[in-house]
């Protein structure tokens, strides 16, 4: 093979991929159900939650010993429930339609390699999640009194592409739950939502010994501890222990999802290759 096919393909493969994203992005900023329960929703809770706490914005409360205002509190809660909609339910809800309507089975007929088409979904993920931890973070500066010192924006910044990383893989498992298009929202947030809330990031409810113990090794909590480190009083110090519970869990949804991942509804062959697509 010489040099210039090789580049050819290069060029071939980076321009399927780039037309993938736009047309992954497009599809999601135009879906009125999307925009409602992915990007809004998020925004919704923060109003609600950051208003009814505004007149407590300076009082100080405790998270894993350490000490934090009311109003940062909240913002690490949002943002923990953002990342948790965009980058797990939206990962699984999304992937479940596309299986049921056959969107993956027209690849199959073309030489598009796997990783163009998930990876175009995934860059697509990504980049909403960060248009939507922009929206919210400027109402929580803007209007709800939340302040950060400079030094720890890179932690935040961190702590957010650490949760895509995460919660993105166990989405992708999740989205094989779910046996048609219909069942997928309600199966998808009826995991969700439970998750989100046990993460701490609004509440802290009692639930007996066993589900306390329990809690604190879900994907959610370890993600709002990390978020709320981020806005602790004094020097900020990694919490390793919930990095590996987060990393752990990534770990689970790619074998989980390399194990069993679909591209269609029904059982086939994984994968495609210019082989079965010449088929």
């Amino acid at each position: 093979m010489t040099i210039a096919s090789t580049a050819g393909r290069r060029h071939d493969f980076a321009k399927s991929f780039l037309l993938h994203t736009r047309s992954e992005f497009v599809d999601f900023w135009m879906s009125v159900i999307s925009l409602a329960f992915i990007v809004l929703m998020p925004v919704m809770f923060y109003v609600v939650f950051g208003v009814a706490f505004l007149s407590a914005a300076d009082s100080i409360r405790s998270v894993n010993g350490a000490e934090i205002r009311q109003a940062d509190l909240s913002y690490a809660g949002v943002l923990t429930f953002a990342s948790m909609s965009v980058t797990f339910a939206n990962v699984a809800i999304g992937l479940a339609i596309r299986r049921e309507h056959g969107l993956f089975r027209r690849f199959r007929t073309t030489p598009v390699p796997p990783w163009v088409v998930m990876g175009a979904f995934l860059v697509n993920i990504f980049v909403t999640l960060v248009i939507v931890l922009a929206v919210v973070s400027a109402i929580g500066f803007l209007g709800l009194r939340v302040t950060m010192d400079p030094d720890r924006v890179v932690p935040l910044l961190v702590t957010a592409v650490l949760g895509f990383i995460a919660l993105s893989p166990i989405g992708v498992a999740l989205s094989l739950l779910p046996p048609n298009a219909d069942a997928a929202v309600p199966i998808v947030n009826g995991i969700f939502f439970p998750l989100a809330f046990l993460s701490g990031a609004f509440i802290t409810v009692p639930l007996g010994a066993f589900v306390d113990a329990i809690v604190p090794y879900l994907p959610g909590a370890p993600l709002f501890q990390l978020f709320a480190a981020v806005f602790s009083e004094g020097a900020f110090v990694w919490d390793g222990r919930q990095v590996l519970i987060l990393l752990g869990w990534a770990v689970i949804g790619i074998v989980l999802s390399g194990a069993f991942f679909r591209w269609a509804s029904e059982r086939e062959p994984r994968g495609f290759t210019r082989r079965k697509s010449a088929e």
